[in-house]
């Protein structure tokens, strides 16, 4: 598959304008086995921004980093996991959901480009809001507001990201004060204003249970590539080394789908040996 471009429903915000262009690069048999070995040790925001810096080329006209990407809102990161997923496993995928009232095992089919995306509302990354007395001047959340917030409890990363997102109350930086006064109506009037402005992608079908008839919301998560198989990736590497002979430097630059096609064409033979034995 060739390089693909996607526009970002939200954009990175960059020298007084926003980039919505991001694009990955061409799949090669390398940034397969990256993206297979990375993870180990790391947290989930963590895990998606190197995940992403292994396969993007660029967002706008920069190059993609770490930094880049761990500066892009919360649902930009889900929809480039999302298309990434694609260009790895294709559009179509099973979801597995266990159903909440029977126990019953559901098989739900859906293609991942008719998931419904949200852009962002007017102002992106910024809202501005009234609450009591105060003008509020907030930024939606990013990656990087996620790594802060680690392995924090609720209440503490609630904080930690408001700290981080709120940039002034009344023309002017918000100081401890402030944060102790929020109680949690104001708390959720700031929440609810981000959700208007952030874009967003949808992690929620409503399914029916075939068994016991109920519905029920089933959740994906974006940020796992469900698709990514080591074992899978690493026999086809073997195989191709046993039959051509090549070197695995060589079959790692292939692109996957030239490293599918020599595979096919082996299996075609094989068959056709089988074929000729009968």
């Amino acid at each position: 598959m060739n390089a693909v471009e996607v526009i970002l429903p939200g954009g990175l915000p960059k020298n007084g304008c926003i980039e919505r262009r991001a694009r990955f690069g061409l799949l090669t048999g390398r940034i397969e086995q990256a993206l297979i070995e990375l993870g180990l040790g790391l947290d989930r925001p963590g895990y998606v921004t190197a995940m992403l810096c292994s396969a993007l080329d660029s967002i706008g006209s920069q190059p993609a980093d770490a930094g880049l990407i761990a500066d892009l809102c919360v649902a930009d990161r889900q929809y480039l996991m999302l298309r990434l997923a694609a260009i790895l496993d294709g559009e179509h995928m099973w979801l597995k959901v266990g159903c909440g009232h029977c126990d019953a095992l559901l098989d739900v089919e859906l293609r991942r480009c008719d998931l419904p995306v949200k852009e962002a509302g007017q102002g992106f990354p910024l809202v501005t809001l009234s609450v009591k007395e105060w003008v509020i001047d907030v930024r939606v959340p990013t990656g990087s507001d996620q790594e802060r917030i680690g392995e924090k409890s609720k209440e503490e990363a609630m904080k930690t990201l408001l700290q981080s997102c709120i940039l002034s109350v009344n023309g002017e930086p918000p100081g401890e004060e402030f944060f102790n006064n929020l109680s949690e109506p104001d708390i959720d009037a700031i929440d609810n204003a981000l959700d208007e402005a952030s874009p967003a992608v949808c992690n929620q079908l409503i399914v029916t249970c075939p068994e016991c008839g109920r519905e029920q919301y089933a959740e994906m998560d974006h940020c796992v590539l469900a698709g990514m198989n080591g074992n899978l990736f690493y026999d086809e590497v073997h195989t191709l080394a046993s039959h051509y002979h090549w070197s695995e430097a060589a079959i790692l630059d292939l692109p996957q789908a030239r490293r599918r096609l020599y595979l096919d064409k082996i299996n075609r033979s094989a068959g056709m040996t089988e074929q000729g034995m009968e």
